[in-house]
């Protein structure tokens, strides 16, 4: 049951805002890119680069495979996954008309503010966090009609981000800015070692770190070129928060590999575009996962070790039949088909429950599909991920008593991901006792308000995603 209630507190907390809802890009930078204007020398490259106002405010980039592409043609932008919507770990979406309002607005220069022209985004042709982070948008407008306001697309690389290499990004931050300084921003940087990264319930493989300043709310989708350059390599996926702690969580990032799970502040990432390249216009995606797999659920973040178990529904999607193999996140490659077990029903075994290993670790459940002959292959086997986790949080509970004249406004604060829930009671500090298990209630978000007439104790242990418990914190309060 606490473990129910933990995956609910966190689906709340997410909800209100208290937990990020995506891939990090949701907060202030910390190192300010320099503002680009439509004067500055080479900027004429960056006219295919705005404002993407979807789901969220994200930056997106005109591209097509042709070159010239057919001006009749219904121009296509690209950004990030998470920039179009919430997406579980196995979740591809494919020719699904927009919501109304969306917009694209190119030649985002700070400049330039008297010009910009939104354009309505039609569909979206195809977006997904399984593996990469990538969508691609049909506008309601043709190649044809942004020439005419001298926006011309770039074109995709057939190679990936290269390694150790300069780069120029351009973004269009949001977070910690003031509106009239929310505009394409260049940074100038290099790409780091291609790595895999894990930001729970997502992985991405070959992702580009790279240590680019003015990365905020808003840069997501952002294009990446090499130094000079004139196409795209990568888009901006995400980067490590300072604002939340822990491991392998939303706004936490990280690198995963043989030797396990690193988290490196200050790093963002790209997913490259190379799987784009080459595609037809009316296919784009026609290299990555269409998302025909059977999928496994992943409502879960983090268990203790004791009795744990993967405990993962499988949608069959259409699929009758599955193979599954686990192991340590970044030890195990779900697109090697080796290591795979036998195939079973999955009407006779629709739900995954094996036991976890009790080693503290991050963990991978692999599974691929099939129906008669036809299987999934492994380059897109469907997953989830999961963290054992026996390790308190290092953090103690934080009480806040706000003093409002007859009453306290009394409530404890959450450190996200170190404490995700509280239990709390207060009462006389003669009658409560905070080390007595006796007399928890869950905190429900609403702070308790107690009258000055008396003196009261109040107590609060706090949680982790795994159900880690601190040591009871004891607040009393006084009347003057």
């Amino acid at each position: 049951m606490r473990r129910r209630l933990l995956r609910i507190m966190v689906i709340a907390a997410i909800a209100i805002g208290a937990v990020p809802g995506g891939p990090a890009l949701a907060a202030p930078a910390e190192r300010e890119a320099p503002l680009l204007r439509s004067t500055d020398p080479g900027a004429e490259r960056f006219r295919p680069v705005g404002r993407l106002d979807a789901s969220s405010q994200c930056t997106a980039t005109v591209v097509s495979p042709a070159r010239p592409p057919d001006p009749r043609a219904r121009a296509l932008v690209l950004t990030a996954g998470h920039c179009v919507g919430r997406f579980a770990a196995n979740d591809v979406r494919t020719g699904v008309d927009a919501p109304a309002g969306w917009t694209f607005t190119p030649a985002y220069f700070v400049d330039t503010a008297d010009r910009h022209k939104p354009f309505p985004v039609a569909s979206i042709r195809y977006a997904t966090m399984k593996g990469v982070d990538l969508a691609v948008l049909e506008l309601a407008a043709s190649y044809g009609d942004l020439a005419a306001i001298d926006v011309r697309p770039l074109e995709l690389s057939a190679a990936p981000p290269p390694e150790g290499a300069p780069i120029e990004v351009v973004h269009a931050p949001v977070d910690g800015l003031p509106q009239d300084q929310q505009f394409l921003r260049l940074s100038r940087c290099r790409s780091g070692t291609r790595t895999d990264v894990a930001e729970s319930p997502w992985v991405w493989y070959g992702a580009s770190p790279n240590d680019c300043a003015g990365v905020a709310g808003g840069s997501s989708g952002g294009l990446v070129v090499q130094r000079d350059g004139r196409r795209v390599v990568a888009v901006l996926n995400t980067t490590v928060e300072t604002r939340v702690s822990g491991v392998c969580k939303l706004g936490r990032p990280c690198e995963i590999g043989p030797g396990g799970a690193v988290i490196r502040p200050g790093t963002s990432y790209a997913i490259g575009v190379a799987p784009l390249a080459g595609c037809p216009l009316d296919d784009l995606a026609c290299r990555l996962d269409p998302g025909l797999g059977a999928a496994p659920s992943d409502t879960r973040v983090a268990v203790r070790s004791e009795g744990a178990r993967w405990d993962a529904a499988l949608d069959a999607r259409g699929r009758t039949h599955a193979r599954i193999k686990t192991g340590p996140l970044g030890r195990t490659d779900c697109r090697n088909p080796a290591g795979y077990g036998r195939p079973f029903a999955i009407e006779d075994r629709p739900l995954i429950d094996d036991p976890l290993p009790a080693r503290e670790d991050f963990y991978v459940l692999c599974v691929v599909s099939g129906q008669g002959s036809e299987w999934v292959p492994a380059r897109f086997a469907s997953f989830t991920t999961v963290q054992v986790d026996d390790t308190p949080p290092v953090v103690a509970p934080v009480v806040s008593a706000r003093d409002l004249g007859t009453q306290w406004a009394v409530e404890p604060i959450f450190q996200i991901f170190e404490i995700v829930h509280y239990d709390i009671k207060y009462g006389a500090p003669d009658e409560i006792d905070c080390a007595d298990p006796a007399g928890y209630r869950p905190y429900r978000r609403i702070p308790a308000f107690l009258d000055k007439t008396q003196a009261w104790r109040y107590c609060a242990i706090g949680y982790d995603l795994a159900g880690n418990a601190t040591p009871p914190k004891a607040v009393d309060l006084n009347p003057a």
